[in-house]
């Protein structure tokens, strides 16, 4: 019985390990363009309509490859661009294995468990794919690094590959959705959004100040007391992350927080900032101004509430003020409009978001893998190259976006009237299919001439344009520092979850927070914080 307990353990330590993604870099990381001397290097041939030629000659090779598919982004082999452009261009096959999402961590973990993985894996936690590769499971790419000319220079001209490598000699991860200033879309994460249309009815101003947006929330409340104005998906924990800037904190969704000063991570808990968000977040709840259900609600619950106008504040992705606009005037709804709107603010803090300063995730090629060679000539042209770039993140020109020299727009179409459906369309800008962002090669989008783009994106490009902080450092954990990251995910983190939540939704009292801090010491915080900065050194 104990032999199995522990393999129950152990089996849910890797699947939540699989579930977080660690991004991020050193401070003021390298970010320039990378020299346009690699842009047609594949496998180390210079010409590429060479390489074009040699490819038809060689012979055809398929690889499997699982992926995590999300409800708004399904698989759809008939439109999507990159397994043909890739067939066509190397005689190599994708065969694609699309797993939904909801059950995709399940999957992923048993093969790893019974060591039956596909080919390629993709979205896999860096730390188990360090951990994994070191014991042999997946292949060491920097022994093939001398073959992968473009690759070898994005490691040269940008640190934020960096924290992809385990060590100087190993490198597991191949790092997906490198983000770029450039590319604001995709060096953003969390924004905030609310019902423009109505704060402009209504003559509601933008909130500055957290005391702004209590009142903005009040007046959502007054015109509809039945419902709750501010609506959620995401976890309390992104939450704080996407206000975090507001109160002058670099927080990491551990609960710790960064100062780049001393350079070590604290406990947010012992940060007083860090306790005034759950004090506002508690009186938003308390007063019913928050989501009742915002612990639990998922993304259709979340998409039918914000639609309908049983909705009106929300915290989500960058493209999502777009996506429900279109929705809702798909709906009938004409005058409907989601708008971006900058977070608030407290003194010491600023209205603005944390750049992302590293990969969003990353994926695992099987040690035990045919020709290996040829696989990471594909992946070295499509990951690190300035064409390969332009096709993972942006498709084909002409079918899903033009440019005119390196200003890029996008190309919509009456069933693809949005960028969110633009990517499902032609499967781009999807995590694990594309590498370093356009933007590493010059590549930018120009939004305010842009003609084909819809009045809510070009809003939330001009609301977030300059806006954003830096973001706290990545760390990557091994050996005995890894045993405690898996601790303290098994552990301490759903701890810290449900004691945030009770504290916000009164279940329990703000003035049992200094007996929380206890608790949380007892639970082996100070270990993980003693860890987490050794490792970081």
């Amino acid at each position: 019985m104990a032999k199995k307990s522990k393999k129950v353990v152990s089996f849910l330590v890797v699947m939540t390990l699989l579930s977080m993604s660690l991004i991020g870099c050193t401070k003021g990381g390298k970010q320039g363009t990378l020299n346009q001397g690699a842009k047609n290097q594949t496998g180390g041939k210079e010409n590429s309509t060479e390489v074009e030629k040699g490819e038809k000659d060689r012979e055809p090779i398929t690889y499997t490859l699982m992926f995590s598919e999300h409800p708004s982004q399904p698989y759809k082999p008939d439109t999507w661009i990159f397994p043909e452009v890739i067939k066509e261009k190397f005689n190599v096959t994708l065969d694609i294995q699309p797993i939904p999402s909801s059950s995709y961590l399940d999957k992923v973990n048993m093969a790893i468990a019974s060591k039956s993985i596909t080919d390629i894996v993709n979205t896999v936690d860096l730390n188990i794919l360090n951990d994994m590769g070191a014991k042999g499971m997946f292949l060491n790419l920097w022994d093939y690094i001398d073959q992968m000319p473009n690759a070898k220079k994005a490691f040269e001209m940008t640190d934020y590959m960096t924290p992809s490598k385990l060590s100087e000699n190993q490198w597991y991860a191949i790092p997906s959705k490198v983000p770029h200033a450039n590319m604001m879309k995709m060096s953003i994460d969390f924004i905030t959004m609310a019902r423009g249309d109505i704060m402009k009815e209504k003559n509601l101003v933008a909130p500055k100040t957290f005391d702004d947006l209590y009142e903005l929330l009040k007046s959502f409340k007054d015109l509809n007391p039945k419902f709750y104005p501010w609506v959620t998906r995401l976890s309390i924990s992104n939450m704080l992350y996407c206000l975090a800037p507001g109160v002058g904190i670099t927080f990491d969704t551990d609960y710790t927080v960064y100062d780049f000063d001393t350079k070590t991570f604290s406990a947010a808990f012992t940060n007083e900032d860090f306790k005034y968000l759950v004090e506002f977040m508690n009186k938003c709840y308390a007063d019913g101004l928050l989501d009742q259900e915002y612990a639990i609600s998922d993304t259709k619950q979340w998409e039918d509430k914000i639609v309908s106008g049983k909705g009106f504040y929300a915290i989500d992705y960058f493209a999502r003020p777009e996506m429900m606009t279109n929705a809702a005037k798909a709906a009938g709804n004409d005058k409907y409009a989601l708008e971006a709107l900058l977070p608030p603010a407290k003194e010491g803090g600023e209205q603005k978001v944390y750049a992302k300063n590293g990969p969003v995730t990353h994926e695992g090629i099987n040690a035990k893998v045919k020709s290996p060679e040829r696989l990471l000539e594909v992946y070295d042209w499509w990951f690190f190259s300035e064409e390969g770039s332009l096709l993972g993140f942006f498709g084909e020109e002409g079918t899903s976006y033009t440019k005119n020299d390196k200003v890029i727009s996008y190309k919509y179409s009456d069933d693809a009237s949005n960028i969110n459906d633009i990517a499902s369309k032609y499967g781009t800008d999807y995590y694990g299919f594309m590498g370093l962002a356009p933007g590493f090669f010059g590549y930018t989008i120009d939004y305010k001439n842009d003609i084909s783009m819809s009045d809510a994106l070009k809003n939330t490009f001009s609301v977030f344009e300059g806006q954003t902080v830096e973001n706290r450092p990545a760390v990557v954990y091994k050996d005995d520092a890894l045993e405690v990251r898996k601790n303290f995910i098994s552990n301490l983190q759903p701890f810290f979850e449900g004691e945030i939540n009770k504290f916000i939704m009164g279940t329990r009292s703000m003035s049992e927070w200094d007996d929380f801090v206890k608790e949380s010491k007892a639970k082996g915080l100070d270990n993980y914080l003693e860890t987490k900065n050794s490792a970081h050194k």
